[in-house]
């Protein structure tokens, strides 16, 4: 089996292991909520929603539904015959490797994410995203897609000016940064 396949096999059992443990934990304590409990957190990472318990599975279906739309995204990625008939076949592969890595990345990174989230609202707990904010936090998998594509350009379309390639893709990850910085900034 190639290390590939052995890779996506490992992120599609932690994935959708999280979530379904959760799940299932949640199951078993679901009668024992009261009536109403927070569903929702605020800038401060605490709950600022309360609603009835029911609501309690909205991370799982969260979760599960983004790990299913990245599956499909892995699955039609790997099936599709070419990626584009302007490719040379060591282009193709290429791109189809980050693709799959994006898609990936970012179910494995929801698959945490929701499944945290679940956890703080089976324990009604403040959400721990390691000091930084939720509505932040949730942007963080945002960075893989501009440097998937640059990763795609810089092969693909630029391959005679790497030191360029390389300058704008620092560029653009220090824009990002300080996007965030200024964007976190301007909320407080």
């Amino acid at each position: 089996m190639k290390k590939r396949s052995i890779i996506r096999i490992a992120v599609n059992i932690l994935s959708f292991g999280m979530l379904f443990f959760y799940f299932v934990y949640m199951l078993r304590v679901y009668g024992d909520f009261p009536e109403e409990i927070g569903i929702h957190f605020g800038e401060d990472n605490e709950f600022d929603v309360y609603y009835s318990k029911w609501l309690a599975f909205f991370p799982f279906m969260a979760g599960f539904g983004l790990a299913i739309v990245f599956t499909v995204g892995d699955i039609a990625v790997s099936r599709a015959k070419c990626i584009s008939k302007k490719l040379s076949e060591d282009d193709d592969i290429f791109v189809r490797k980050i693709l799959l890595i994006a898609c990936d990345s970012m179910k494995l990174f929801w698959a945490v994410f929701y499944t945290i989230w679940a956890h703080c609202v089976i324990h009604q707990t403040r959400m721990f995203t390691f000091g930084i904010s939720v509505r932040d936090h949730q942007k963080l998998p945002l960075f893989i897609i501009p440097w998937a594509f640059i990763a795609i350009d810089s092969k693909v379309r630029l391959k005679k000016s790497k030191r360029y390639i390389i300058i704008g893709e620092i560029v653009l990850t220090v824009f990002m940064i300080i996007g965030v910085i200024i964007g976190t900034k301007l909320r407080k």
